[in-house]
C-alpha cells in the first residue's frame, strides 16, 4: 500500500491538476493526503475517494505540512510518496520504481527527474557543502565546476546508484524508515530539509537513486527569482550548515566518498 503526501500553499486546482491525475491513475497508491498550509476552498471541497484533505494549523513549511500527513498516516502504508504539486508522469512508472523497491533492503528511493524537455535535473547529489550551494547562486562558472561532482555528471547514470542526497520533489519512503527517522527537520521551513531527511536516511537505512524509472518535474527555481524565497533559501542553508558543520563534516566525507567510489567501480 502507498499513501502520497502534497503539500499545498494558494495553489489552484488547475496547478495541482496533471499531478493529481497521475497519482490517481496509479492502482498501487490508495490514498493521496492534500495539506493545506493555507484556506484552499476548491481543496476542502473537492471530493475524490482516495483523496483526503488535510488543514494545518498554518503555513509553518514544506517538511511540517508532510510531516501532518505523515503523522497520521504513514503507519497504515508500506510507502509513504513524498510529492511535489508539480510532478507528472505515466502510471507505468512509477509501478518500475515499486517492482524495483522489492528487491532491495534501503529506504528512499529516487527516479529520474526530468525536465518537460527531457532535460536530467540531476536529483540524485552528493551532501553539498557551503562552497556547492552559494556558488550556484553567486558564481555560475564556478559552480558548473562543481556541479561535475555534486551533481554526479561524471557518473553512469542508467543502473541504480547510491546517492547520499536525493531531490525532495519525489521521494518514495518504506514507511516504518520514515517514521523511525521522524520525518522532516522542522525547524526548516523551506528548502534543505530534504538534503537533511536524505543524508539522514542515507546514513541509518541507504538511498538508492534509480533511473530506470522517470517523473517530469516542472521546476521553476523559484529561489533563483523571487528575493524572499532566496532570503529563504539561505536562511535554510544557514541553519543546514549550523546543524551539520560547515568545514568539518565527517559525515558528508563519509557519506560523499561511499558514492563517490562507485564511479570507479
Amino acid at each position: 500500500m502507498v499513501i502520497a503526501s502534497i503539500v499545498i500553499y494558494k495553489h489552484s486546482y488547475s496547478d495541482l491538476k496533471q499531478t493529481l491525475d497521475s497519482l490517481l491513475a496509479v492502482s498501487s497508491i490508495n490514498k493521496i493526503v492534500l495539506v493545506d498550509n493555507d484556506h484552499s476552498d476548491w481543496a476542502s471541497t473537492y471530493h475524490h475517494p482516495k483523496i483526503t484533505y488535510l488543514k494545518s494549523d498554518g503555513n509553518f513549511g514544506f517538511g511540517y505540512g508532510h510531516n501532518y500527513a505523515i503523522k497520521r498516516f504513514a503507519a497504515q502504508s508500506d510507502y509513504f510518496l513524498i510529492c511535489n504539486p508539480d510532478i507528472v508522469f505515466e502510471s507505468s512508472e512509477f509501478e518500475k520504481l515499486l517492482n524495483f523497491i522489492q528487491t532491495r533492503e534501503e529506504a528512499l528511493f529516487l527516479p529520474k527527474i526530468v525536465y518537460e524537455n527531457g532535460e536530467n535535473q540531476y536529483g540524485a547529489r552528493l551532501l553539498p557543502s557551503p562552497f556547492n550551494l552559494f556558488a550556484r547562486r553567486f558564481s555560475p562558472k564556478y559552480a558548473e565546476q562543481l556541479d561535475e561532482d555534486y551533481l554526479l555528471k561524471n557518473f553512469d547514470l542508467s543502473k541504480p546508484i547510491f546517492a547520499p542526497y536525493l531531490h525532495g520533489c519525489f521521494m518514495l519512503f518504506r514507511s516504518k524508515a520514515l517514521l523511525e527517522l521522524g520525518g522532516f527537520d522542522e525547524r526548516f521551513f523551506m528548502y534543505m530539509e530534504d538534503v537533511d531527511l536524505s543524508r539522514r536516511c542515507a546514513e541509518k537505512f541507504g538511498n538508492i537513486y534509480y533511473p530506470l524509472a522517470q517523473v517530469i518535474h516542472l521546476h521553476e527555481q523559484g529561489s533563483y527569482k523571487n528575493k524572499t524565497l532566496l532570503k529563504a533559501h539561505l536562511k535554510s542553508a544557514w541553519q543546514y550548515f549550523c546543524k551539520w558543520g560547515w568545514l568539518y563534516d565527517a559525515q558528508r566525507s563519509s557519506l560523499n566518498g561511499k558514492c563517490l567510489k562507485q564511479r570507479n567501480g
